[in-house]
């Protein structure tokens, strides 16, 4: 893999996806967001680190749990994002949250600087995790809590992909690695495989655990316009013109196969908190 040009185009597809991301109308970043942070539990004045903060899902409700005394920084590899966020915290006059552009895995902070980092559905975009972890852990002061959200993959697919979905976008995807590798790390293809990994680094108290999220549509077509803030956006913008609405229709087609016959369309989907702490 090249890593580099990997980053490059990472940053590229949700610099696209920036303005519609977590906007479509489906529940999905936004109450994942708030149930880790519910777990990683912030306490007034603690200065937090969100990485990948997109569009705020983990950021605000961290803000919420710090108040005012605290201070919440969020970083994320799409300027676009960045530029969004910001102006949302400015618009709800959170004067202690600061957002930049910043690669999740060359983070640039003092040492024991922060009480929580946090990282909602970004780790599993960094080429070298779970490794690159470790530089977390200085950053964190000592008995300071390191949180984040995985998917938990069927054979390589997030479970908000149905594998017939896949098929009709997969010819679409650019040259480069195979988008379902991601879903087959060894390290994190358990909760004991995480759970050790994280051990290995230096991380003490690590939990794991898997937790059920029902993503819930109005109808198959808005999976599609849900999709397009995800990484399968990369798949979408390479559909030329006179190929999108056949493909539209199929997309739709068997993501309505999943419903049995609802006028709604539910997709279970196993979300994987995982909480760890640096030593005292």
């Amino acid at each position: 893999m090249n890593v580099t040009r990997h980053k490059r185009a990472i940053g590229a597809v949700f610099n696209k996806a920036a303005a519609e991301f977590d906007q479509s109308g489906v529940p999905f970043f936004t109450p994942i967001g708030r149930r880790l942070i519910e777990i990683a539990a912030p306490r007034p004045g603690e200065r937090v680190l969100d990485v990948g903060c997109g569009r705020g899902s983990c950021l605000f409700p961290a803000r919420d749990g710090v108040g005012p005394t605290g201070e919440v920084v969020g970083i994320d590899i799409s300027a676009a994002m960045v530029r969004l966020t910001s102006a949302e915290a400015l618009r709800r006059g959170h004067t202690n949250v600061t957002v930049q552009v910043m690669d999740g895995e060359d983070p640039r902070f003092p040492r024991d600087h922060f009480d929580l980092v946090v990282a909602g559905f970004s780790i599993m975009h960094m080429p070298h995790a779970p490794a690159v972890l470790a530089e977390y852990l200085p950053l964190l002061k000592p008995g300071g809590r390191f949180c984040f959200t995985d998917l938990v993959d069927d054979e390589g697919l997030p479970p908000f992909v149905p594998p017939a979905t896949f098929a009709v976008l997969e010819p679409y995807f650019p040259a480069g690695p195979n988008p379902r590798e991601r879903g087959t790390d060894s390290w994190s293809s358990t909760v004991e495989s995480t759970v050790e990994a994280l051990t290995a680094l230096g991380f003490d108290a690590v939990r794991a655990e898997d937790e059920i999220f029902p993503m819930v549509l109005d109808d198959a077509d808005q999976w599609a316009d849900w999709s397009m803030s995800t990484g399968l956006r990369a798949a979408w913008d390479r559909i030329p013109e006179a190929e999108r609405g056949r493909v539209r229709s199929r997309v739709a087609e068997t993501v309505r196969a999943t419903a049995g016959g609802a006028s709604t369309v539910t997709l279970a989907v196993p979300v994987r908190y995982v909480r760890a702490r640096r030593p005292y």
